[in-house]
């Protein structure tokens, strides 16, 4: 019988950022034309379960190849996104998923959108400003979220600290 493969959980955020890059913040009730927008899959606990699971894995030539895995190691993603009418989650676990991470625990939130941050970044300092919608982030339950296969579990507080110290 084979020994289990550790298992590494983050137990945390996941929002959608949304980053506009412009040469100053618009003062109040200025509008300024962007320099540059992108959307990407963040959330410090996304993040970190990315993180993760790229050291454990070497990546893909393509995009349609799934990780080889470098170490014999399981990185879990516990956290919530939006329903099924949400427009990011069902993209946003796919990212996650072509990353190596497992996304079986992430809750959809049949009421809830995923957290959203929008961030405006200053080109030439490199300062921004986030706003923060945590979305279904704050809707999970504060229940024991670690499962007993656990080794390592990871926690940061962009989730509700009840969630957290449950």
């Amino acid at each position: 019988m084979s020994p289990q493969r550790p298992v590494i959980a983050v137990i945390g955020s996941l929002n959608v950022d949304l980053v506009t890059r412009t040469s100053r913040v618009p003062s109040a009730g200025e509008t300024l034309t962007a320099e540059s927008f992108d959307i990407g899959f963040g959330g410090k606990g996304a993040n970190q379960a990315v993180a993760c699971a790229r050291l454990c894995c070497k990546q893909p030539q393509s995009e349609d190849a799934r990780p080889e895995k470098l170490l014999d190691v399981d990185v879990r993603m516990v956290g919530a996104v939006g329903g099924q009418h949400d427009q990011f989650a069902k993209p946003f676990l796919e990212s996650l998923s072509r990353d190596g991470v497992d996304v079986s625990r992430v809750q959809q939130l049949p009421d809830q959108r995923t957290g959203v941050a929008v961030i405006l970044v200053e080109e030439r300092t490199g300062e921004n400003r986030i706003l923060l919608n945590p979305g279904a982030n704050h809707g999970f339950p504060a229940t024991d979220l670690v499962d007993q296969d656990i080794d390592v579990a990871i926690f940061q507080l962009e989730i509700p600290l009840p969630v957290v110290s449950a």
